[in-house]
């Protein structure tokens, strides 16, 4: 039998091999300074869609679907509930509402994307927009002064885990029209994801481990 204390380590030493990390994410929304800290939280990461931009030919019945192969979807809707589906539009690479008020829903693939980010304007006059973590509360506030480069908005997720929760955008107040001018979705490929299941080679390091600490016990000689 072991001491206790070899047990104690021993079981420890199973909880660091077996629990795995807690995930942390980061919202960034604003202007350029939200922009600048989100580009240096993706540094290590790869983007999926280099041009990003948005593709006429993704678009369909409701919305605009695996945009530019990253199998993300942006889902067009006639208001704040979401009652209707409603058609969106590309013009000169930037998706545009095809009527005023129209919120956008963006639904993430199960796998794959470790950070988002997209730029906010208005088809003309200014817009007050509402970025939604859950739909029906405001978690992020962006206002365009009006139709200019200069005043493009942006947000930004970057995650330790996979994104999989869908993020709403829609009008906070009046009803303006949505464009959203770009895109952008980064992946991990450098490091694989961890594991809640030890490795075939782990488990053989830890049973190699107990035999050593089994023989050296029975090598001790007891004391008289």
């Amino acid at each position: 039998m072991f001491s206790l204390r070899t047990r104690i380590f021993l079981f420890a030493t199973t909880i660091l091999l077996v629990a795995p990390a807690e995930a942390t994410t980061s919202y960034y929304a604003g202007g350029s300074s939200a922009e600048n800290a989100f580009n240096a939280a993706v540094g290590g990461l790869t983007l999926l869609n280099p041009s990003m931009t948005f593709s006429a030919g993704d678009l369909a019945s409701g919305g605009l679907y695996n945009a530019s192969g990253t199998a993300i979807d942006f889902l067009g809707f006639d208001d704040f509930v979401l009652n209707d589906p409603t058609d969106l539009t590309v013009a000169s690479g930037k998706l545009t509402a095809t009527q005023q008020g129209e919120g956008v829903k963006i639904a993430f693939p199960a796998l794959g994307v470790y950070a988002f980010g997209v730029h906010i304007s208005v088809v003309s006059s200014f817009g007050l927009w509402c970025v939604e973590l859950s739909h029906g509360a405001c978690d992020y506030s962006l206002t365009n002064s009006s139709n200019s480069a200069a005043n493009v908005q942006f947000f930004g997720i970057v995650s330790t885990t996979p994104i999989t929760a869908p993020l709403y955008i829609r009008p906070q107040a009046f009803s303006p029209s949505l464009v959203l001018p770009s895109f952008e979705a980064f992946t991990k490929v450098q490091a694989p994801a961890i594991s809640s299941t030890p490795e075939p080679d782990t488990l053989v390091l830890a049973g190699i481990g107990l035999v050593i600490l089994q023989l050296a016990r029975r090598r001790v000689p007891r004391r008289m």
